[in-house]
């Protein structure tokens, strides 16, 4: 979970640092820069990268916000490792793992997702594609109290298909 923390400040980074030129082309300059820290997974990111997997995540959290979890199974991988704010990590059937997800998504009466910002990148030393997603989560639960957090998601896409994904949560 270290590893993507530090992918998506990076890659944040970077798309904060691209530049256009007059002609609409974008600009990358050769980094010549000397940092105070060495980055432990990696600082070679392309951003954006492919904009068809960010389409894909986001439908899928469009699925996941309208309970339509059993048409979310054909993005993901057979195998999935999810890493969850609270501490809870899960790795394995991608069956399992919906029925995770139903399981949560019964017990609310509705939800919604604002989205704040997202980006698609490629890792190239790793040659790895990620969505990195910023949101506000509104929950509103059968039984209990509204709740509203602020949300930022990575997700892994391989060959098509979600391999990977891990959440961080703040209160607002």
């Amino acid at each position: 979970m270290k590893k993507l923390f530090i992918l998506t400040a990076i890659a944040a980074t970077l798309a904060s640092c691209n530049t256009k030129t007059n002609t609409g082309t974008a600009a990358i300059a050769k980094d010549t820069l000397t940092y105070a820290y060495k980055a432990t997974y990696s600082s070679d990111i392309t951003v954006p990268g492919n904009p068809v997997n960010a389409q894909k995540v986001l439908l899928m959290w469009k699925m996941f916000e309208t309970a339509n979890i059993k048409a979310m199974k054909p993005y993901f991988a057979d195998t999935v490792r999810y890493d969850a704010a609270d501490g809870t990590h899960f790795y394995g059937p991608v069956d399992k793992l919906l029925a995770y997800a139903k399981s949560d998504i019964d017990g609310l009466d509705s939800m919604r997702f604002d989205i704040v910002a997202w980006q698609s990148a490629h890792v190239n030393d790793k040659n790895e594609d990620w969505v990195n997603i910023w949101s506000r989560e509104r929950r509103y639960p059968k039984n209990g109290k509204a709740d509203t957090v602020l949300m930022q998601e990575n997700w892994q896409v391989k060959a098509g298909k979600v391999i990977e994904f891990n959440q961080y949560l703040s209160k607002k």
